[in-house]
C-alpha cells in the first residue's frame, strides 16, 4: 500500500520533469539568435543568449582621419557573436590594448572632496558617496576579409540593403528586417560596413563579460559616431565615449540622460608608456560624455561640434566624513560650568566684601 502510494506521488514529479524539459528545449528554440544593439552598431550573439549593458568607446578625430575603439561589456553568454558597424569609408581593423579603458577611466576620474558631517553620536569612519567568405551577391562588394586575433573581420560595401542582408545571412550573421531597416540611411549615404565575428580563444569558451576592443581607422571629414542602431535595443544602455580632439568637443545630441564628466588637454609626455601612449601622438584635447542611451528616443547619430573656449572640467565627487561632535560638546559644557561657577565664586567674594564694608 506504501509503494502504490509512493508510485502516485512519483509519477506528477516525472511528467513536470518532462515537461520542463520540453518547456527549456522549446525557450532555446525562440532565443536561438537575437539581435542587441550596441551604440556604434548592432551585436548579435549565437548559440546563447546575451546583451550588451555597457559600452565604452575611444573617438580620436584630426579632422581628416578617424579612429573608433569600441569596448562592449556583455551580459549573459553566448558561443559566438557578430558585430555590425556603420562606417563613413573604408576601414581598417585591428586589436587595441585590453587595459586602454582602465587607463582612461584613471585619467578622467572625478576629484574626491571631503565634507565633514558633524554628529552627535560614536563615530568608526568615514562614508562616501557611490560614485560592445564567402561571394558576395550583387549590391555588396567586400572590400577585404582578415582575421584579426580572435575576430573574423570583413568590410563590406552596399548599394542595396536587402543585398547586405543577403550577404549577412549567408556568412551567418543572420539579421532580421527591422534590423536591416535601420541600415538603410547608411545605405543611402555610401557608408561601408565592417562585418565582426567573434569566437572565444579555447574551444568550449563562451563569449561574456568585457570583450576585447577593437581599432577601427578610417577616413572623414568630420567627427561621426554612429547611433541609429542602438533604437533596436532592448534595454537602456550605459555609454563611456572619450573623444580626441584638436579642440573641446560639444555633443548637439542627446538620447537619454548626458553629461560631461571630464575635458582637458592631454600630452604625450603625460601618457608614455601607457595604453594610451599610441593614440596621444600629439597634444590632444580629451572630453569624455557619459550616456545613458534610452533606444525610443534613438533617432539619429550623434552630431559634434567644436567648443567655443576649451574650458577644463573635471567632476568632483563628495566624501562626506562624519565626525562625532559630542566630545566637543562635552568640552564646551565643561568649559561653561568652569566659567559659571568662577563667576559665581568672584560674585560671591564680591558681595561679601561689599557686606564687610558696609558694616564697618
Amino acid at each position: 500500500m506504501n509503494k502504490l502510494a509512493c508510485q502516485r506521488k512519483r509519477l506528477p514529479m516525472r511528467v513536470l520533469r518532462r515537461i520542463s524539459l520540453l518547456a527549456f528545449l522549446c525557450l532555446l528554440a525562440f532565443t536561438a539568435s537575437p539581435a542587441y544593439a550596441c551604440g556604434c552598431g548592432i551585436y548579435i550573439p549565437r548559440e546563447g543568449d546575451a546583451q550588451v549593458a555597457q559600452e565604452r568607446a575611444l573617438v580620436r578625430w584630426d579632422g581628416a582621419r578617424q579612429d573608433i575603439v569600441m569596448s562592449l561589456g556583455v551580459l549573459g553568454q553566448s558561443h559566438e557573436a557578430a558585430i555590425i558597424l556603420p562606417i563613413p569609408s573604408r576601414a581598417q581593423v585591428k586589436l587595441a590594448p585590453s587595459n586602454l579603458f582602465d587607463e582612461l577611466a584613471e585619467v578622467t576620474k572625478p576629484l574626491v572632496r571631503d565634507e565633514v558631517e558633524w554628529t552627535l553620536g560614536l563615530s568608526l569612519g568615514a562614508s562616501a558617496m557611490p560614485d560592445a567568405a564567402g561571394g558576395a551577391p550583387r549590391g555588396v562588394n567586400v572590400l577585404s576579409r582578415q582575421n584579426v586575433g580572435p575576430f573574423d573581420v570583413a568590410n563590406l560595401a552596399a548599394t542595396d540593403k536587402d543585398a547586405l542582408k543577403n550577404w549577412l545571412d549567408e556568412n551567418e550573421f543572420q539579421l532580421d528586417a527591422s534590423v536591416i531597416d535601420l541600415m538603410q540611411p547608411y545605405v543611402d549615404e555610401n557608408w561601408t560596413f565592417v562585418a565582426v565575428r567573434l569566437r572565444p580563444e579555447n574551444a568550449g569558451q563562451e563569449l561574456g563579460g568585457e570583450l576585447q576592443p577593437l581599432w577601427i581607422s578610417f577616413d572623414s571629414d568630420k567627427l561621426v559616431y554612429p547611433m541609429r542602431a542602438s533604437a533596436n535595443a532592448k534595454n537602456s544602455q550605459q555609454l563611456f565615449l572619450y573623444i580626441l580632439a584638436d579642440h573641446r568637443i560639444e555633443k548637439e545630441n542627446a538620447f537619454g540622460a548626458s553629461r560631461v564628466s571630464y575635458a582637458d588637454w592631454l600630452e604625450p609626455a603625460n601618457v608614455a608608456n601607457t595604453a594610451l601612449a599610441p593614440f596621444v601622438t600629439r597634444k590632444f584635447f580629451l572630453t569624455k560624455f557619459t550616456d545613458t542611451v534610452d533606444p525610443a528616443q534613438v533617432n539619429d547619430d550623434f552630431k559634434f561640434s567644436i567648443a567655443p573656449q576649451d574650458t577644463p572640467f573635471r567632476e568632483v565627487t563628495i566624501r562626506r566624513v562624519k565626525q562625532d561632535a559630542m566630545p566637543f560638546v562635552l568640552l564646551a559644557c565643561f568649559v561653561l560650568m568652569i566659567l559659571g561657577m568662577s563667576v559665581f565664586v568672584i560674585l560671591l567674594v564680591m558681595l561679601t566684601r561689599r557686606r564687610k564694608l558696609q558694616t564697618t
